[in-house]
């Protein structure tokens, strides 16, 4: 798809770059045409980035859910909530009724939270790449924190402020440059997949000012992205982040992502 100028690649990161183009152009079409946002969420180039979770990893999710807690009715009304904007793409899975496997990974995330730290009600949390917003949708849907910030490009931003608009929700939510994340001390700092797919200058930036200050952290890791502009390795972030561990991504999503997180009382 041929570049919009307002909607103009930044090359700091894989999906800030001129090879997702039509990610970019999406996001930014949507959060300005209704007509679009009815169905972004099927666009083409949205669902190749952000909501492409297979029918198969989806019922991975709900096993993992399972053996970490008791499902409950909360979180099947926070799924439907999620799927009630953009006409996702939903499976029927059972017990649970028709569903996106993206927005189960989002409570997957959710859940995983929980188990690590506790209630996370009054979190400052901090999300880089935030995708649609469908990762703090669920969050504040099922436990409001305190604020919500999301840190990620014009248009991703854009997109995502509309979406949760459009949900109804309830919080202090920010909304802040992506490309040059200023200086912030969150309780709880979230990337799913995107802080390992950022140039090394980029995430230098956000080691300093957003993730060494946060309380815990919480990033899924694209092993996929290593080598891209150099970025850290693991064994470095685990090196500078103090008391950061290593734990299997359950469902695996692609071979050696893992999850790296940190915190108290761990």
């Amino acid at each position: 798809m041929k570049a919009n100028k307002q909607f103009a690649a930044g090359n700091t990161s894989i999906s800030d770059s001129d090879n997702f183009q039509d990610f970019l152009n999406i996001c930014g079409s949507a959060s300005q045409d209704l007509k679009i946002f009815s169905n972004f969420r099927r666009g083409y180039g949205l669902a190749e980035v952000v909501d492409n979770v297979t029918l198969e990893q989806g019922k991975g999710y709900i096993l993992e859910i399972h053996r970490q807690v008791e499902w409950n009715e909360d979180y099947t009304n926070a799924l439907r909530k999620i799927d009630s904007v953009g006409s996702p793409r939903k499976y029927l899975f059972p017990q649970i009724g028709f569903c996106s496997p993206t927005s189960l990974r989002y409570l997957k995330v959710f859940i995983d939270l929980k188990t690590l730290f506790g209630p996370i009600k009054n979190f400052k949390i901090v999300e880089i790449g935030v995708g649609f917003g469908g990762q703090a949708g669920l969050i504040v849907s099922l436990e409001n924190p305190s604020s919500y910030c999301f840190l990620d490009v014009e248009p991703v931003l854009a997109l995502s402020k509309t979406f949760v608009e459009k949900l109804g929700l309830e919080t202090e939510f920010n909304w802040h440059d992506g490309r040059n994340p200023e200086r912030m001390k969150p309780d709880l700092v979230i990337s799913n997949y995107a802080f390992s797919e950022l140039s090394r200058d980029l995430q230098k930036q956000y080691l300093e000012n957003v993730i060494l200050p946060s309380k815990r952290g919480y990033i899924t890791w694209n092993s996929s992205a290593v080598g891209h502009e150099k970025c850290y390795s693991i064994d470095e972030l685990i090196r500078i982040i103090p008391n950061s561990r290593i734990k299997a991504e359950v469902p695996n999503t692609a071979a050696s992502n893992v999850i790296i997180y940190w915190g108290p009382n761990l």
